[in-house]
């Protein structure tokens, strides 16, 4: 029995209160993860160009018309969208951070603590329609959007040194 209590003792002692991220944090966050965004979706345009390029030229002659109509195709235009979707929803299942997220010092997680899975990053994603649903934050009592709604989770600013102590080496 004594064991139980030590182990329920020290899981008070790993019980850490956060702060909820306020909207101008999670606006910042946002306007530095379009730079991100930005990014993700030009190397999956140059990708893409470049692999349809490699697979139509026994085929084509005029390459530029080839442009002109993929730019117009529905499927192109959800292989760049799912791709930049992808990054978001990566970097919150494997990390809880986006790029501006860690500048900004703010982490998703669930109540429980743990960081979001599969599924709950893909309807985060799309409930934060494009990142308007953090409007919702302005008058949610825990300053929560519309995506944390969706799935029930929170974004907090992390402590002085948080990533000083919890980085991985890149190697």
């Amino acid at each position: 029995m004594p064991k139980a209590s030590q182990s329920s003792q020290s899981k008070a002692a790993n019980v850490v209160s956060v702060t909820l991220a306020p909207f101008w944090r999670r606006l910042f966050a946002w306007i530095y993860d379009l730079l991100g965004a930005l990014g993700v979706f030009i190397l999956a345009l140059l990708v893409g160009q470049i692999l349809l390029y490699l697979v139509t030229l026994p085929f084509v002659d005029d390459y530029s018309q080839m442009i002109s109509q993929l730019s117009r195709n529905p499927w192109w235009a959800l292989y760049l969208f799912s791709v930049v979707q992808y990054y978001y929803i990566w970097c919150w299942v494997k990390g809880g951070q986006t790029i501006g997220m860690k500048t900004w010092n703010i982490k998703v997680y669930r109540p429980d603590g743990q960081l979001l899975d599969w599924r709950e990053g893909y309807i985060r994603s799309f409930a934060s329609l494009g990142g308007i649903g953090n409007l919702w934050s302005l008058i949610d009592k825990e300053k929560r959007g519309l995506q944390d709604l969706a799935v029930d989770s929170r974004v907090v600013v992390l402590p002085k040194g948080y990533h000083k102590k919890h980085n991985k080496p890149l190697i």
